[in-house]
């Protein structure tokens, strides 16, 4: 251990530390302040046999420094990856003390028997990357991160609202919320569209299926996430398509939480429709801007991003290590 680190002394983190961690991301990238609900959620909503080791170090009540590495069960995970994360709060960053962190989360996952580490690293956070970059993180994917300005383009986006109601309507497609929805086994049908809508996603990475009740509580606990904010696409009795946007209740912005189609439909504005009543009831709501999420080579979503008008941010890089 190197002498920065020794000198924060890194403990077990607990849940009790959650809004911590969520003041140092906060520290880190203030434009997107990160909720302490939130985080404590995602905290709780770890795959119950993932294997992990969250680790803190506090100084005079501030969190100064955070690492995270975490694998699933090597049964379900052939090629050995790993998560890794480590943070640094800016008063107290220095290379010495992030490529210590990273070093402690990679020893743990090698006595795990972990192959590859990955970790994920904003690109304008240039130091993280240049210490990474010289312990052999590479990057593979890049997430691509949009804003939309729900004032400059109210009008605009209320009336794509109304002409995908339109085409919807001609389709014979109806549109819902959750809590409007009558459907006894409209949680199941929204379980199956969102696990299969999943694997479609492009990753390096393998996606693990979660269980019925690991996706229950993701949805359903989140402090984010209201059934009357939830936006389902009915074509008969079958669901065909959601979007839902996650609002933190302390502070910081929406974000697109998720939007699916089956790949029956795709093709027929049916993500489109949905993603508009989403933005329409942020305006309703009061939300000044909303930002979403996703993976820099799914072409459809990110033609329909610039489409209805989000704007690029700074996107995510995930960088891979091998460990052996």
């Amino acid at each position: 251990m190197s002498k920065a680190l020794a000198n924060l002394e890194l403990r077990p983190a607990s849940l009790d530390d959650a809004a911590m961690v969520a003041d140092l991301e906060t520290a880190r990238n203030p434009d997107e302040p990160r909720d302490p609900a939130m985080f404590r959620f995602w905290w709780s909503a770890s795959p119950p046999d993932e294997v992990f080791t969250r680790q803190i170090a506090v100084r005079d009540g501030v969190a100064h420094a955070y690492l995270y590495a975490a694998h699933a069960p090597w049964e379900k995970n052939e090629e050995r990856f790993c998560i890794v994360r480590a943070a640094v709060h800016p008063q107290a960053w220095s290379e010495s003390l992030l490529d210590s962190l990273l070093g402690t989360a990679e020893s743990w996952l090698r006595a795990e028997g972990g192959a590859v580490a990955v970790a994920r690293a904003r690109q304008s956070f240039e130091g993280d990357l240049h210490v990474m970059s010289l312990r052999g993180y590479r990057g593979v994917r890049q997430a691509r991160m949009w804003q939309l300005d729900l004032v400059a383009g109210k009008d605009r986006l209320l009336e794509g609202r109304e002409r995908s109601r339109q085409r919807m309507a001609d389709e014979g497609i109806v549109m819902v919320t959750l809590a409007e929805d009558a459907d006894p086994d409209r949680l199941t049908k929204m379980y199956e569209l969102h696990m299969a809508a999943e694997q479609d996603i492009p990753t390096t990475v393998p996606i693990q299926l979660m269980k019925y009740d690991e996706w229950h509580h993701l949805w359903f606990d989140n402090p984010g996430i209201r059934a009357d904010r939830v936006w389902i696409a009915r074509e008969g009795d079958a669901i065909v398509g959601l979007s839902a946007i996650e609002y933190p209740p302390v502070r910081g912005n929406p974000w697109t939480a998720l939007t699916a189609t089956s790949k029956a439909v795709r093709g027929r504005g049916i993500a489109r429709a949905l993603k508009y009543e989403t933005v329409a009831q942020a305006i309703t709501l009061g939300a000044t801007r909303i930002g979403t999420t996703n993976d820099g080579e799914n072409a459809p979503i990110l033609r329909l991003n610039a489409e209805m008008g989000y704007t690029p941010a700074i996107p995510w890089l995930e960088l891979h290590r091998e460990l052996a």
